[in-house]
C-alpha cells in the first residue's frame, strides 16, 4: 500500500487529478459560481479524464519496467551458484535468448571478420568471400527467429533487416574479383547499363548499408550485454 501511495505522490497524473478534484470542491462551494456550475463541472470532468489517461500510461510504463527488471533478475539469479554446494563440472543450460544471442555474435564477431573489415574500410573496396559467408549464414539461419524479450527482439530485428539488405546488395552489386578469386568487388561501370553513374550510386548505397549493419550489430551487442544474455559468455557450442 505504501508503494502504491508513493507512486501516486510521484505521478504527475495523480497529482493533477487531486488538484482538479480539490478545485471542483472549492468551486462548487462558492455560491457565486453556482450559475456556471455546469460549465465548471464539464471542464473539470474533461481535465480528470485526461489525467486518468495519463495515469494509465504511467502505470503501464511502470509495469513494463518492472517486468524487464524481473526478467533481468531471474537471469542473474540463474547464474549464481547455490551457496554451500560444490559446482558441478558440466555445461550450464542456456536460456533460448542466450543461445540465440551468442550464436549471432559468434557468426558476426566484433574483433574480426566482416564487421571489422567494414569498420576499417570506409571506401568500401573489396570484401573477402570468407568474411561474407557468415553474413549469408546469419540471414538463412535466423530468417524465422524471434526473441522472447521485446527489447532484445527489437534489436535483433534491426540487425537482421540491415544484414539482409547488405546480403542482397552483395549478391546484386558485386562480383568475384578477376584478379583474386577469394574476394568480391563492386561491378565496374563498364559492365553496367548506366555506366559509371550507376556504379557510383551502387557504391554509395553499399556504404550506407554497411554503416547501418555495423551500427545495428553494435546496438544488438549492447542490448545483449545489458540484458545479461552474453555477459561473460563462453564460446557457443552446438
Amino acid at each position: 500500500m505504501k508503494r502504491f501511495l508513493d507512486f501516486l505522490t510521484n505521478s504527475p497524473a495523480a497529482v493533477t487529478t487531486a488538484v482538479l478534484t480539490a478545485l471542483g470542491i472549492v468551486a462548487f462551494a462558492v455560491s457565486g459560481l453556482h450559475a456556471a456550475a455546469w460549465i465548471i463541472g464539464l471542464v473539470l470532468c474533461l481535465g480528470v479524464i485526461v489525467a486518468l489517461l495519463m495515469f494509465h500510461g504511467e502505470w503501464r510504463r511502470a509495469q513494463r519496467q518492472i517486468d524487464a527488471l524481473r526478467q533481468q533478475l531471474s537471469v542473474e539469479l540463474g547464474r549464481m551458484d547455490t551457496p554451500g554446494l560444490t559446482p558441478v563440472e558440466e555445461s550450464v543450460e542456456l536460456l533460448p535468448d542466450e543461445r540465440r544471442a551468442r550464436r549471432i555474435l559468434e557468426l558476426l564477431p566484433d574483433s574480426g571478420g566482416l564487421v571489422q573489415s567494414l569498420r576499417l574500410d570506409a571506401t568500401f573496396g573489396t570484401l573477402a568471400i570468407s568474411e561474407l559467408e557468415p553474413l549469408h549464414t546469419f540471414c538463412d539461419e535466423f530468417k524465422k527467429t524471434s526473441f522472447d524479450n521485446p527489447r532484445s527482439h527489437t534489436a535483433f530485428m534491426n540487425l537482421y533487416r540491415s544484414a539482409e539488405a547488405l546480403s542482397l546488395w552483395v549478391n546484386e552489386e558485386t562480383q568475384v574479383a578477376p584478379a583474386d578469386s577469394t574476394t568480391r568487388e563492386i561491378r565496374p561501370g563498364d559492365t553496367r547499363e548506366d555506366g559509371w553513374r550507376e556504379y557510383t550510386e551502387a557504391r554509395g548505397r553499399g556504404e550506407r548499408l554497411s554503416d547501418e549493419f555495423v551500427s545495428s550489430r553494435w546496438e544488438f551487442n549492447q542490448t545483449a550485454l545489458e540484458l545479461g544474455l552474453v555477459s561473460g559468455a563462453p564460446p557457443f557450442t552446438e
